[in-house]
């Protein structure tokens, strides 16, 4: 089993199917590389895997469990960063954190301190 599976995954916009029954694993400490012409599917490929859409068929598995959102242990840099110049890199950081984050600033800072 690898950490990362697409088990026969179809997704499509409209009635455009982009990526149709797309099967493969990652396998623990291997390295990806995605490849393509504009309009191929990249981003709704890098989209399924931070869990940012769902498939329309088929499954997507990060370490055994489903994806069915985004999460903290999964994440994607977009080409087109989007920082706060005013922030430090630490507070950029905190937004990133806060938007995925369950609980307050203030019980997620308790956990940092213990």
């Amino acid at each position: 089993m690898g950490i990362l599976e697409f088990n026969n995954v179809s997704k499509g916009y409209g009635d455009k199917p982009v990526l149709r029954n797309l099967s493969f694993q990652v396998q623990d400490r291997e390295f990806l590389a995605i490849l393509g012409f504009s309009g191929s599917g990249k981003t709704t490929l890098i989209n399924l895997m931070a869990g940012l859409t769902l498939p329309d068929r088929g499954e997507v598995n990060f370490k055994g469990a489903p994806v069915t959102g985004p999460g903290p242990e999964r994440g994607l840099v977009f080409q087109s960063y989007a920082l706060m110049p005013w922030l430090t890199v630490a507070g950029n950081i905190g937004l990133a954190v806060d938007a995925v984050s369950k609980g307050s600033k203030v019980e997620r800072a308790a956990l940092v301190q213990k």
